[in-house]
């Protein structure tokens, strides 16, 4: 990926990989997709699963993959998209935890460098392999 291309997704998406807020827009992206799909009539298409075509006139084919289209995005919102949001409220929990766990660590202990103040698990090692 060049540089031009980079630049282009972090302006659509600014947000870092993983991070709540990137987790937050999968999740309100799914629901708008699914809302779309629902609003424009998709849900039809699902009898394909029984063996009936949704609308005679868009043929068996166009039937079974707007059905398919539907599917999987009920399936994503039902399933995907609380699990989008439980993980964007825990990975804020944990980063606002340990924020404050190596604010309060900053004052007690000697100063510490960039890189493990970034990194909250590697504060955590050192000071229980210190403590045996």
């Amino acid at each position: 990926m060049n540089s031009n291309q980079r630049r282009f997704s972090t302006s659509l998406w600014p947000a870092e990989f993983l991070s709540p807020k990137y987790l937050l827009r999968w999740a309100i992206l799914i629901s708008i997709l699914y809302a779309l799909a629902s609003a424009t009539g998709l849900r039809e298409f699902t009898s394909i699963l029984n063996g009936t075509m949704g609308s005679v006139s868009a043929g068996w084919q166009i039937s079974a993959l707007l059905g398919l289209c539907y599917i999987f995005l009920y399936l994503g919102f039902v399933l995907l998209v609380p699990i989008l949001l439980l993980a964007a409220g825990l990975l804020l929990l944990w980063q606002k935890v340990f924020r404050r766990t190596a604010i309060g660590a900053r004052s007690n202990d000697e100063p510490r460098t960039n890189t493990s103040a970034k990194d909250p698990l590697r504060h955590l090692a050192l000071h229980n392999r210190s403590r045996h």
